[in-house]
């Protein structure tokens, strides 16, 4: 096989800025989201003996880095109270917390979905990474300065735990490096 042949058909580079995240049942933080990841993936290893050596083989349970995105933070601090409320609910510190665990567990919100959609580099939808059962585990500081020549808006980071997640291809022109379709499960 000659080295032309085994050129990809896409010489195209990811662009960072390509993207958009949609957290189902709070929209103010989807809205105003700057950052966001899309979490490794990992796998343990079974120690396999042999009378000569012992050497690892894949197989034990797969692990998923933290979800992390960063948000600008609206004047009324709605989008922020979205996520510190969600949090709150769940540690259900003080009784009135406790009265919304009970409300959010009834209704199933102490969890949600969420989508991290990858953009090709003409701005169309080419990947969706879809998280299943997610929840905020922590939500940053908000940092005032009053020092500051220019106007730098504030920011906040949340980092979500989740179930696991889905790499979906919205193009359907996914293949693998022989040219077969990849097994989309």
């Amino acid at each position: 096989m000659s080295a032309l042949q085994s050129l990809p058909e896409n010489l195209s580079l990811l662009s960072p800025v390509g993207f958009s995240f949609l957290l189902n049942n709070r929209p103010l933080v989807q809205y105003f989201c700057q950052a966001a990841n899309v979490p490794g993936i990992s796998i343990g290893t079974i120690p396999h003996a042999t009378p000569l050596k012992t050497y690892p083989i894949g197989g034990d349970e797969v692990t998923f880095e933290e979800l992390s995105i960063r948000f600008l933070i609206d004047e009324n601090m709605k989008n922020w109270r979205e996520i510190y409320d969600w949090i709150i609910t769940i540690g259900i510190p003080n009784e009135r917390a406790q009265e919304k665990y009970r409300i959010a567990r009834a209704a199933d919100d102490l969890t949600t979905d969420a989508t991290l959609t990858i953009l090709t580099g003409s701005m169309n939808p080419q990947v969706n990474i879809n998280f299943k059962e997610l929840f905020p585990i922590s939500l940053s500081s908000i940092q005032f300065d009053s020092s500051l020549g220019d106007i730098d808006y504030v920011v906040a980071d949340v980092t979500f735990s989740y179930e696991q997640y889905e790499y979906e291809n919205l193009l359907s022109n996914e293949t693998s490096y022989e040219g077969a379709p990849v097994y989309s499960g």
